[in-house]
């Protein structure tokens, strides 16, 4: 008897069975309810999983938070950010007055957040951008844009954000980091006073293009994600008057156009052979493990092989409810590397692609009742702990019971990192998260992932 024989025949022998290795209560899920009463229940299905490249690009145009900085992942690899950005003049028609000389030009960056180790002193390059921001172009994680090599300014300085509570109230004191940029740079901005590179904000672009904020290519820290639009946030210019009098005019950021750029690199990884689109590491190939990381599109394929074999059993079968069951490695919280707060289950096809709808909407799972075609109403994963293991668990009853009605063709779902917004008409929009979070999907035989199904079946 081959193996794939033997696979079918334990899955017929157990869903005859029809006795599942755990009792529900025992996984920590909230399935129990009057609904469910009379119903029958298996978790004993055959669940495959990978992990896949998904090459889409991401637009990371005015994303926030805009990142920097680079470390190496001792799982996945190398993972860097750069952040390009235009500057705002701040005012019209800027005169310093006849005799002024430029004192300092300092770059103010505050931050939100920051990921892996934030013990590291990471050290920042400012550079003087060269390329001009086009309308007409998208702007992606993977865009190239033009600067100088040689920084106009750089700085080593060590991550800390302090959080206070007084009275039920938080808050949260950034340790600001502060660059110091050229003098040369300094008494060209002040050389242009009362010309036109002052006088308005297209004189301004003319003259002074923006900032490439970068790291060392050998860094191995930490990422922020820089926080522009804060009041801390600014490009001042510090001089002194004819007169003796010190005065600064603050060139503001984050209200033109900016992006973050971000690249990875797996060499000497269990999926250094993902580069293409598409590519797919089986988790039989990499210790049972497979891989989200946010921002560089690793996502967990999840496979049903013999899903459909349900419609075979004897009777009319009804997908009462359903729940995915997706184990949690501990090391993807460790070195300060922890999971991503949103994901959902992204529909596909043999070719790991994203499906899509008639308006090109990508796919995901819905939320529960919710007709299995929607786009509009995706699903978010949630965390869960259960006797010192994390899990995450999602409702797929709407996904399983379009599977079983042959609505939806049982290709697949990939496991992705996503930032979600509710809007009004309660619809949910996603897009895919840049900060780059990762988690370790276990799926061996001490800790598989599982399908919970509660049906009837009507003779």
């Amino acid at each position: 008897m081959n193996s794939a024989v033997r696979r079918l025949f334990f899955f017929f022998f157990s869903f005859a069975a029809l006795t599942a290795c755990e009792d529900p209560k025992d996984i920590g899920l909230e399935l129990q309810d009057e609904n469910l009463i009379g119903t029958e229940f298996t978790d004993t299905l055959t669940i495959e999983t990978g992990t896949v490249f998904q090459g889409d690009s991401i637009p990371s145009f005015r994303s926030q938070p805009p990142l920097l900085g680079q470390y190496i992942d001792p799982v996945l690899g190398k993972v860097r950010a750069s952040t390009i950005t235009e500057v705002t003049l701040n005012g019209t028609s800027l005169n310093f007055g006849t005799g002024a000389r430029a004192d300092s030009l300092v770059l103010t960056l505050d931050y939100s957040f920051k990921y892996a180790d934030t013990l590291k002193a990471m050290q920042v390059n400012v550079h003087r951008v060269t390329g001009t921001f086009d309308e007409r172009t998208s702007y992606f994680t993977t865009t190239p844009f033009a600067y100088n090599s040689d920084p106009v300014g750089s700085k080593t300085f060590l991550p800390r954000i302090d959080t206070e509570t007084v009275n039920g109230a938080t808050t949260k004191t950034t340790r600001l980091l502060k660059i110091k940029l050229s003098n040369e740079l300094a008494n060209e901005f002040m050389a242009q006073s009362g010309l036109a590179g002052l006088a308005d904000q297209a004189g301004f672009k003319n003259f002074f293009k923006g900032l490439a904020l970068t790291v060392p290519e050998d860094e191995n820290a930490s990422i922020v994600g820089l926080t522009l639009s804060s009041t801390n946030s600014n490009l001042a210019l510090h001089y002194t008057t004819a007169d003796g009098t010190a005065r600064q005019h603050n060139f503001l950021l984050g209200t033109d156009n900016y992006f973050t750029q971000l690249t990875s690199d797996r060499t000497g990884t269990a999926v250094e052979a993902l580069q293409s689109s598409g590519n797919y590491a089986p988790a039989s190939e990499t210790g049972g493990d497979s891989y989200v990381q946010a921002g560089t599109q690793l996502l967990s394929r999840i496979d049903f092989p013999y899903l459909d074999k349900l419609k075979d059993l004897p009777g009319n079968l009804i997908i009462n409810r359903a729940e995915l069951i997706i184990p949690v490695k501990a090391a993807s919280s460790s070195n300060n590397l922890s999971r991503p707060p949103q994901l959902v289950l992204y529909e596909t096809n043999s070719a790991n692609q994203f499906l899509r709808d008639i308006a090109g909407t990508v796919r995901a799972v819905q939320q529960d009742g919710v007709n299995p075609l929607a786009a509009s109403f995706p699903a978010l994963v949630t965390s869960s702990r259960k006797n010192g293991i994390d899990y995450y668990t999602m409702n797929v009853t709407s996904y399983l019971q379009g599977v079983m009605m042959g609505m939806k063709s049982n290709n697949g779902l990939m496991l992705g990192a996503v930032t979600s917004a509710s809007n009004s008409d309660r619809t949910v929009t996603i897009r895919p998260e840049l900060r780059p979070y990762r988690a370790i999907v276990t799926n061996n035989e001490a800790n598989p992932v599982r399908l919970l199904i509660y049906y009837s079946k009507l003779q």
